[in-house]
């Protein structure tokens, strides 16, 4: 089972290009904590789980539970509308619709569900992976030293993590270093999830074709601004529009109420303002430490890297 609501102490994001360690114990952040990882120890399993293990020495929690969650091409999301039913009948519903829309066979899939009524019946949202893909992605951590008790999926840590409460059509950016997550979500639930193959490196790139030396980029991945970065940001606007046409046709939706941005490359306040510009639907980027007692306050300005990390140590809280 993905095991939704199986509780862990800890949360571990592993992004596309570092590690972000959360605990929770209520409102107070028990430890937080970040490493990069070079893209080159992504290529070699025994460098990252070597660098994994290293990072997890550091900050004492070899040896702890912990929830993963399974990046956005290896899981499988979806939200389905059910009539009013028994709880009995419902499971049996719910698995008859996995299965349906599954593109494997069950029997190789591991996968949960969570319901919530609605005005007209249930909403039910499901998670589901390929079994193999599961146990190929959490042995890092195992190798590593720490136990992967439950595993979850990227919107849903979002939703856990960030002000996503509103009736509307609400779009989430989740853009880190290499891939950036689209998910429209709809009172609490999600209407679509997609993730792409584009982010911080891309636009990192282009800085380096266009000749900025390493301090310029630096400086300009961190502060802007926007118009030095317009290539690469025009590329992540394409297929975001992609996103927004595709669901006007499919849920016959034609309002965003607004456009919620987060992961490391949203730091930078230049890309906040100039999504907002091409846009045209209010942009926010929500800082899920808000509310949180930190003993290291340092930390609180890079919020938008842990957005994952706090959905998955809330999810376990």
């Amino acid at each position: 089972m993905f095991g939704l609501f199986r509780p862990a102490p800890l949360g571990v994001d592993l992004g596309t290009g570092s590690v972000k360690v959360i605990g929770l114990n209520g409102k107070k952040i028990s430890l937080a904590a970040f490493m990069d990882i070079p893209s080159s120890d992504w290529e070699d399993e025994s460098l990252l789980t070597g660098r994994l293990k290293n990072f997890f020495k550091e900050i004492n929690i070899a040896g702890k539970d912990a929830v993963v969650h399974m990046p956005g091409h290896l899981s499988f999301v979806r939200t389905i509308n059910l009539p009013p039913m028994p709880k009995g009948e419902l499971k049996e519903a719910v698995k008859w619709e996995i299965k349906r829309q599954l593109p494997y066979p069950t029997e190789e899939a591991v996968y949960d569900y969570i319901a919530a009524p609605a005005a007209d019946g249930i909403v039910v949202t499901f998670a589901s992976a390929e079994r193999k893909n599961v146990q190929r992605y959490i042995s890092p951590f195992k190798e590593a030293g720490i136990k992967v008790v439950a595993v979850d999926v990227n919107p849903l840590c979002l939703i856990r993590a960030l002000p996503l409460h509103g009736s509307g059509n609400i779009i989430v950016l989740d853009i880190g270093a290499r891939s950036m997550e689209i998910d429209i979500i709809r009172s609490e639930s999600v209407r679509l999830t997609r993730t792409v193959e584009l982010g911080g490196e891309q636009i990192k790139n282009q800085l380096i074709s266009e000749g900025f030396s390493e301090g310029d980029i630096d400086d300009i991945m961190m502060n802007g601004p926007a118009e030095k970065m317009k290539e690469a940001l025009n590329q992540f606007l394409r297929e975001i529009f992609l996103s927004i046409d595709y669901y006007k046709a499919t849920f016959k939706e034609k309002v965003f109420s607004e456009v919620i941005l987060t992961g490391g490359v949203v730091i930078n306040h230049a890309v906040r303002d100039y999504f907002s510009q091409m846009l045209d639907i209010p942009v926010g980027v929500p800082n899920p430490f808000d509310n949180l007692v930190m003993k290291d306050e340092s930390l609180r300005p890079l919020g938008p890297r842990f957005s994952v990390a706090i959905g998955l140590a809330r999810r376990a809280a």
